[in-house]
C-alpha cells in the first residue's frame, strides 16, 4: 500500500535522546519497523528551530540533523516555532537537601523537609508560603505542589505548531487521496481525534509507531488501526552513517 509517514520530531527526539540513537534515519526506521513490502512514498517531518539560550551549540547540532534528513528524497520538513517566555509557577520541590549553601553570613545546610516562609512585610500582595526541600533522584516523593507552595519565576520554551501542522496535513492528504495508509510517529494525545476521523470515518488504516521507552498512550492506541513499538534494536539498525557524502555532513559529537 502507498504509505505516507508523519513524524512529530520533538516527540520522537525526547523519547530516544538517551538511547544514543539520535542520528536517526527515519525512513530506514519505518522500513525496519513496518511489515516487509510497505511502500513509503513520503515522510513529513514536523519540528521547530531550537534556541541557543541554554545550549549555544544546540542550533548547530539541529541544523546538521536537518541537513542529513534532506538527503532522503522522500522527506519534507515543516517548521513550527518556539516561543520563549517567563512565568510564575508553584515550586514542586527545591532539590538542595543536605547540600551546602554559601552566603555572606557563612553557610547553611537544609535537610529535606517542608519549611514555612513568612510573608514579606515590605512587599504588598504576598502571603505566607511553604518551601519543599528535597534532593535529586529517588528522594523526591512530591508529585503535586502544596496549595501555598513558594512561587518561582521560570524560563519556558514552548514549541507551537507542529501538532497542528501534522494533524492538518494528515487529514488533508487523506481527503486529497494522496495515500492508501498512514504511519504516525508520535505519542501526543492531541492527535487522537484526527486519527479517529481517518480510521473510523474515512476507513484509512493508520499505524501508530511509538518508542518502547515511553509506551503508547492509551487514547492513541484506542483509535489507531495498528500499534507497533520502536525498540532499541530498531533504532540501532536505522542510523545514518557517521559521515554523509555530497555534501559532507558529520554526526554531532555524542549523538
Amino acid at each position: 500500500m502507498r504509505t505516507w509517514v508523519y513524524i512529530d520530531g520533538f516527540n520522537l527526539y525526547y523519547a530516544i535522546r538517551s538511547s544514543g540513537c539520535r542520528w536517526l534515519n527515519p525512513k530506514k526506521l519505518v522500513e525496519t519497523t513496518m511489515p516487509a513490502g510497505t511502500l513509503i512514498e513520503k515522510l513529513k517531518y514536523y519540528t521547530a528551530r531550537v534556541s541557543g539560550a541554554t545550549d549555544p551549540d544546540q542550533p548547530r547540532r539541529q541544523q546538521l540533523y536537518l541537513n542529513a534528513l534532506r538527503t532522503i528524497p522522500e522527506v519534507e520538513i515543516f517548521f513550527g516555532q518556539f516561543l520563549a517566555k517567563t512565568m510564575w509557577r508553584p515550586l514542586l520541590n527545591l532539590p538542595i537537601g543536605n547540600r551546602t549553601i554559601r552566603h555572606e553570613g557563612g553557610q547553611t545546610t537544609l535537610p529535606p523537609g517542608s519549611y514555612p516562609v513568612a510573608s514579606d512585610p515590605n512587599s504588598g500582595g504576598n502571603r505566607s508560603e511553604s518551601l519543599i526541600v528535597g534532593k535529586y533522584g529517588k528522594g523526591n516523593k512530591v508529585k503535586t505542589p502544596t496549595p501555598n507552595a513558594v512561587k518561582t519565576l521560570v524560563h519556558a520554551m514552548e514549541e507551537k505548531g507542529s501538532d497542528v501542522n501534522l494533524a492538518s496535513h494528515l487529514i488533508n492528504d487523506c481527503w486529497s487521496g494522496r495515500y492508501e495508509a498512514a504511519v504516525v510517529i508520535s505519542n501526543d494525545t492531541d492527535l487522537v481525534e484526527p486519527i479517529r476521523i481517518l480510521v473510523q470515518e474515512r476507513k484509512k488504516p493508520v499505524t501508530l509507531l511509538c518508542p518502547s521507552s515511553f509506551g503508547a498512550a492509551k487514547p492513541l492506541t484506542a483509535v489507531a488501526s495498528h500499534v507497533r513499538h520502536i525498540r532499541t534494536s530498531h533504532l540501532k539498525a536505522s542510523l545514518f552513517p557517521d559521515t554523509l557524502p555530497d555534501p559532507s555532513i558529520t554526526k554531532p559529537t555524542n549523538w
